[in-house]
């Protein structure tokens, strides 16, 4: 289907050659690394419109024969132009912190800053380097433009928050950023064309100045759809520019007859704040004014081709087609890619998951962790088994095993429901209010660490936990690789290390900083134990390889970050309470002396944020697995592993009867299990 405001009988073979430029703008491949060439395939895929080809193919034919397919040439100019827009839109998502580009996840979202604006150079270079292809002319041409939009940018960003910005220093940043590149995209469609006849500079120079005129009234009419549109008629957040601090043309007008508004600018602003002054400016008629201003600039792209007499239906054509551009009301939300799609796991029956629990609180009892049905029956308890049952019903197709037989998922569904109820009691020893001698932490840790390293035969105490850890261990070890093991037992060493240290944070009433929480927090949250019971479910285990892969370390820190903020702000009154260091609501309060209230709204935009960036990347999981080497071609299969991640992520903390207690049931009795566990210390060396 041919653009808006494009006649057919004009131009019979635009769509032909549009879909040729597509095919040009594949992605920049990494050699050796094919995983990563959806980095920049996505590029494309944001930006379908694609004006800037379209004006320079347009102005291909506006000189040579409109009902011709063009040339190989003018194929490759119009690609280089929009690779060149295409890298400038990596770099504006990372600068306006945007992780939706066009309804779709933008690069930084998925990838992360870093990576996004070296795929933004990526993109930059390659266009840069069709343009060498094509000539000196059209390289320095090129450049030069694009310098100029870099430098557009530049200044857009000098001024934001800037009340005092002017119009004359709006409509300089405007034509670097936009104009220029509009005037480039016709400027080298000309160039093509006049290699056939001989350069006639005065054409080329017609065609960029309906360009670069053009630009502005597209920046202009894009500027006002952000304060007149919603996002689902733009497929992208609106009133973006006033809460970043760039004023545009309306803003500035408005501001300048309206105190109100004037006392709004030159700051951030909240959402309420930004609606507000949105309402301001569009009441003042600024809006209609830029309307205006965009209307003469429009009037003067046209005044720029009344000189040429080249194929006159072709000019109409022209410009038809940028005023359809400019009186298209939406931006179309484009549908989503059917290979990104990732569909959560879907609820099975969870008659074999009440089964487990069944199961876990006979064990607990056996073992001698819970003393009578009754503890086990204790919101602390009952609120991980809720958990479970909520989740191991939904557990993936990659559960089964590879014969697509279930027969021991069964045992290995206890074995991972076992550990991570093991492991929540151990917190819950650690985070026990009655724990208060440093020298006590140090004992149950060390206790803990002879534990795991016993032999299961001869548990070193028989205390309910060195039981119920003699039970688990060979269970969990069962077909498990002796590098599992290994990895799984000094994880937790790791971990209990670091359990004893915010415990003696708790007893001398340190809170960290905001920036320390989340290492503090991730070395406390047990991660990697989590891992080790979707690994235990799923029958696969992740090979370090692709554990350390950049993409995966960066799903498992953005999920890690919402699971443990969402849990601070659903457990905030009970670690309150008990004195809990590593509370990110608890951290905001102390480094920023606000209220609570103000605390949990900071931390719930944090993980709102997180969240989409979280969902972003998870769609990206089985694309990256299937590239992925070593894999031996079972990618989605290890890909199930990161399901119970998502799980955790798509259930409400504050549901969790962890912290809301509905039964009257006493729980385990802590202080003695901490007794049956804890390692007495050494004599003290003899002074005699």
């Amino acid at each position: 289907m041919p653009p808006s405001g494009i006649d057919p009988a004009v131009f019979p073979c635009l769509e032909a050659d549009l879909d040729r430029v597509r095919d040009a703008l594949g992605p920049v491949r990494i050699q050796g690394r094919p995983e990563l060439d959806a980095l920049t395939r996505e590029g494309p895929g944001t930006s379908r419109g694609l004006v800037r080809p379209t004006l320079a193919l347009l102005s291909y034919y506006v000189l040579t024969d409109p009902s011709a397919p063009a040339d190989d040439r003018a194929v490759r100019a119009a690609a280089a132009v929009e690779l060149l827009h295409l890298g400038a839109l990596y770099h504006d998502d990372v600068v306006d912190h945007a992780h939706e580009r066009r309804g779709r996840p933008s690069a930084n979202a998925v990838w992360g800053e870093h990576l996004a604006i070296l795929a933004g150079d990526c993109v930059m270079l390659t266009g840069l380097n069709m343009l060498a292809q094509l000539g000196q002319r059209e390289v320095t041409e090129g450049t030069m433009a694009n310098e100029r939009m870099c430098a557009g940018m530049v200044m857009e960003a000098a001024d934001l928050y800037s009340a005092s910005r002017s119009e004359q220093a709006y409509l300089d940043a405007i034509g670097g950023k936009t104009a220029h590149l509009f005037a480039l995209a016709c400027r080298l469609g000309a160039m093509q064309a006049d290699r056939a006849d001989g350069r006639q500079e005065s054409r080329e120079e017609a065609l960029a100045g309906f360009g670069w005129q053009f630009g502005y009234a597209y920046q202009l009419r894009d500027d006002i759809l952000d304060l007149t549109s919603t996002a689902e008629e733009l497929g992208k957040p609106v009133n973006t520019d006033l809460s970043e601090g760039v004023y545009t043309l309306p803003v500035i007008r408005a501001a300048s007859r309206d105190r109100d508004l004037g006392r709004l600018l030159g700051r951030e602003l909240t959402q309420e704040e930004a609606a507000r002054a949105r309402d301001l400016v569009v009441a003042s008629g600024a809006v209609q004014e830029a309307q205006a201003v965009a209307d003469a600039h429009m009037a003067k792209a046209t005044d720029q081709l009344s000189d040429l007499a080249d194929h006159l239906p072709a000019l109409d054509g022209l410009t038809a087609y940028a005023r359809a551009v400019l009186d298209r009301p939406t931006a179309s939300r484009p549908a989503a890619i059917p290979h990104q799609v990732r569909q959560a796991p879907q609820p099975q029956d969870n008659a074999q998951a009440q089964q487990v629990t069944q199961w876990l609180k006979s064990w607990l009892v056996d073992t001698g962790i819970a003393a009578t049905p009754a503890e086990a029956d204790h919101h602390r308890l009952t609120g991980t088994l809720s958990m479970i049952e909520r989740i191991l019903p939904r557990v993936a197709e990659g559960a089964t095993n590879a014969d697509g037989s279930d027969d021991d998922l069964s045992e290995r569904k206890q074995n991972s429901a076992a550990l991570g109820t093991l492991f929540a009691v151990w917190d819950d020893l650690f985070e026990d209010p009655q724990l208060t001698e440093p020298q006590a932490v140090t004992a149950l840790r060390e206790g803990l660490v002879a534990t795991l390293r016993q032999d299961p035969g001869e548990p070193w105490t028989h205390g309910a936990i060195p039981t119920a850890w003699a039970q688990l261990w060979p269970r969990l070890c069962k077909s498990r690789t002796v590098r599992w093991q290994k990895a799984l037992l000094d994880n937790i060493e790791e971990w209990l290390h670091a359990c004893e240290r915010e415990t003696r944070h708790r007893i001398s009433g340190y809170i960290p900083s905001t920036a320390d929480w989340l290492p503090l927090r991730r070395s406390t949250g047990g991660f990697e134990v989590g891992m080790a019971c979707s690994e235990i479910v799923q029958d696969r285990e992740m090979p370090p390889a692709v554990r350390s892969h950049r993409m995966v370390r960066r799903l498992e820190d953005l999920g890690f970050f919402v699971i443990f903020a969402e849990n601070d702000m659903a457990g905030v009154d009970q670690d309150e309470a008990d004195q809990v260091p590593y509370n990110l609501v608890r951290a905001i309060r102390h480094e920023m002396g606000c209220s609570r209230a103000e605390a949990i709204e900071r931390v719930e935009r944090q993980v709102a944020e997180k969240r989409a960036q979280f969902n972003a990347v998870f769609t990206y999981v089985p694309v990256l697995f299937r590239t992925l080497p070593g894999l031996s071609g079972q990618g989605s299969r290890y890909a199930a592993i990161y399901d119970m991640l998502k799980l955790f992520l798509d259930m409400r903390q504050e549901e969790s009867e962890r912290y809301q207690p509905d039964t009257a049931a006493e729980g385990p009795d802590l202080e003695r299990l901490r007794r049956e566990i804890s390692r007495p210390a050494a004599p003290a060396p003899s002074t005699r």
